[in-house]
């Protein structure tokens, strides 16, 4: 009976240190390190590596992307001042000059519109003549002309129509003159005529003011005489011509 119990609690001894052999041999030593893995029996592999190992990383072999290439545009050499985000551009933008801006000091622009005519260039000159009739030597029809042309290319024609003449007597007449202007005819009455002196001279019948901005101004006239002068008879005196204001030839 004494010998089974000692036999009893030597067994328990040797289970007692079985049990710690396998605890102290599952439980990793101070200061080293583990690597865990798994075998082909899918049983856990643990390996003791040194303190100072390090595992390499695999090295990747994808190539990094290369860094975007941002090109800032050249600063404004006028003016780098930025504009505000949503402003209007068109508010600071001077308006167009006016013509009387763009003129000189040395023009004579007055503000008036800039046309362009036949007689552009030709402000200030002048010229003046005469058309007369020949149906009769002593008794003349003539039309007296001058003009003279203005800094927007217009001309001021001045017309005068009367006849040249020794001793005359003649009846008023109403409306036997006619004067035409580019086209534009007008009658006119004469006045009573008594001339007693035998040295030529000049009755006025008709005057006028024509505006034209081109370069030839034709001219027409006619008086109704209906008698004898100088023992010529006489029905109508004519004359005219073109003044030529600019030689466009």
């Amino acid at each position: 009976m004494k010998n089974h119990r000692i036999t009893t609690i030597a067994l328990a001894l040797l289970l007692s240190v079985t049990a710690s052999l396998s605890a102290c041999s599952s439980d990793d030593g101070a200061g080293n390190d583990t690597q865990s893995g798994t075998d082909t029996a899918g049983q856990k592999i643990e390996e003791n590596l040194p303190e100072d190992t390090v595992t390499d990383a695999p090295e990747d072999t994808t190539a990094p992307a290369p860094a975007p290439i941002v090109t800032e545009p050249p600063a404004n050499e006028v003016d780098d001042v930025p504009t505000e985000p949503g402003g209007d551009d068109t508010e600071d933008v001077p308006d167009a000059p006016s013509y009387s801006e763009q003129a000189t000091e040395e023009s004579d622009y007055d503000g008036a519109p800039i046309i362009i005519t036949e007689l552009a260039g030709l402000a200030g000159q002048t010229d003046s003549g005469q058309f007369v009739s020949e149906q009769s030597p002593n008794l003349v029809l003539c039309i007296d002309w001058e003009y003279v042309i203005g800094k927007d290319g217009t001309a001021d024609v001045t017309v005068t129509v009367g006849i040249s003449h020794y001793r005359l007597f003649a009846r008023e007449k109403f409306e036997m003159g006619a004067i035409q202007v580019d086209g534009n005819a007008v009658k006119f009455s004469t006045p009573k005529i008594e001339y007693d002196e035998n040295t030529k001279t000049f009755t006025e019948f008709y005057t006028a003011t024509y505006e034209t901005t081109r370069s030839e101004m034709e001219v027409e006239a006619s008086w109704q005489v209906l008698g004898k002068y100088g023992d010529i008879e006489i029905d109508t005196l004519t004359a005219g011509g073109t003044i030529v204001l600019a030689d466009n030839s």
